[in-house]
C-alpha cells in the first residue's frame, strides 16, 4: 500500500478515499438486504387471507410482524385500516411504500457515483503520469524517472478501474433486489386489495 500511494501520484489520494467508502457503503447495503427476504411465501399469504376472512385481524398481523423487512411492513400497515375498507388500506399502503422504498435505495446513488467517477480519476492519474513523463524526456533524465511518470499512469488506472467494477456490480446487484422487492409488494399488495374487496361484496350479498 505504501509504494501503491508513492508511486500513485496525487490523484491516488481521492481514489483511496472513494475505495473506503464504496467499500462501506457494500458491506452494510450487504447485510440490510440479508435481512429482507426476497418474497412473502405463498402459505403466509394464503393464512393472511383465511384469518381476515375469519375475522382474525390481529393474527393476520401477527404474521405480518416483521419491522425488519418492508414488503411485510407495508401489508401489516394496510391490514392496520382494515375496519376502514379497502380504499383506506391502499392508501396507507401507499403512502408507507413512499417512505420505505427509498429508504432501500439509500446510499446507492452514491455507490454508483463512485463506479463512474473512478475511471475518470484513473484517467487523470494516466493524463498526469505522462505529463510528468515527458517532462523528463525534455531534461534527458535518467530512465529511472521516466519509469515513475509511467509508472504513475498505469497505477492510477488500475486502481481505478479496481474501484469501479466491484462498485459497479454491487449497485446493479443491489438495485435487481430493490426492484424485485418493489414488484413482489406490489403484487402482494394488490393480492390483498383485490381479496378485501371481494370478501365486503360477500359480506354486502348476505345483508341484502
Amino acid at each position: 500500500m505504501k509504494v501503491l500511494i508513492e508511486q500513485g501520484g496525487v490523484v491516488i489520494y481521492p481514489l483511496l478515499v472513494a475505495s473506503v467508502i464504496a467499500l462501506a457503503i457494500i458491506i452494510e447495503r450487504f447485510f440490510y438486504f440479508s435481512r429482507i427476504r426476497r418474497e412473502i411465501p405463498e402459505k403466509i399469504m394464503q393464512q393472511v387471507k383465511q384469518n381476515l376472512k375469519n375475522g382474525k385481524i390481529s393474527e393476520s398481523m401477527k404474521l405480518l410482524k416483521k419491522p425488519y423487512n418492508p414488503m411485510y411492513r407495508i401489508l401489516f400497515n394496510g391490514i392496520l385500516a382494515w375496519e376502514k375498507g379497502y380504499t383506506e388500506m391502499e392508501r396507507e399502503m401507499e403512502e408507507l411504500k413512499m417512505i420505505v422504498f427509498p429508504r432501500m435505495e439509500r446510499r446507492l446513488p452514491m455507490l454508483h457515483f463512485i463506479g463512474k467517477m473512478s475511471p475518470s480519476l484513473g484517467l487523470l492519474g494516466t493524463v498526469t503520469g505522462m505529463i510528468k513523463t515527458f517532462h523528463f524526456l525534455s531534461l534527458n533524465v535518467e530512465s529511472q524517472q521516466l519509469a515513475q511518470g509511467i509508472s504513475e499512469a498505469l497505477i492510477t488506472t488500475a486502481f481505478g478501474l479496481s474501484i469501479s467494477i466491484p462498485a459497479l456490480a454491487a449497485y446493479y446487484y443491489f438495485m435487481n433486489k430493490l426492484e424485485h422487492v418493489v414488484k413482489h409488494t406490489e403484487k402482494r399488495e394488490l393480492e390483498l386489495i383485490h381479496y378485501v374487496q371481494k370478501l365486503g361484496d360477500r359480506h354486502a350479498q348476505v345483508q341484502d
